[in-house]
């Protein structure tokens, strides 16, 4: 475990631990409200929330207070590769494909101008 993790881990398992004994009202504890418990360590309720919620689902396990990783899961919003199979050959059957039509067009309205630049033909 990296030290940044290490830190983060150290710091929460603790106040995780004595707020469950403030919610379960167990004595001896040395808080008497969970707002209690949050103004000592400068912390939300809201994310006193988040993170116990992190830490049951986790089954109390230590990496489960760990940040999640950033960012798209891989190939989450990728096209099947049946479907993706099927729509390449119904664009050879059916000829070419919706970039060439549009390629073309694009050029056949740059030629009938005359006055063009010679920029417009390269974009």
């Amino acid at each position: 475990m990296q030290y940044s993790s290490q830190v983060i881990v150290k710091r929460w398992i603790p106040i995780l631990k004595e707020y469950e004994r403030t919610k379960a009202k167990i004595n001896p504890r040395p808080f008497k409200f969970v707002k209690n418990l949050c103004d000592a360590h400068h912390i939300s309720r809201k994310e006193l929330g988040r993170y116990y919620r992190k830490w049951i689902q986790g089954n109390r396990m230590d990496e489960a207070l760990l940040p999640d990783k950033r960012g798209a899961r891989p190939g989450s919003r990728r096209t099947p590769k049946e479907v993706e199979r099927n729509i390449i050959k119904a664009y050879r059957r059916f000829g070419s494909n919706r970039c060439d039509d549009c390629t073309r067009l694009t050029y056949t309205e740059i030629l009938k101008d005359k006055k063009a630049s010679t920029l417009t033909y390269f974009m």
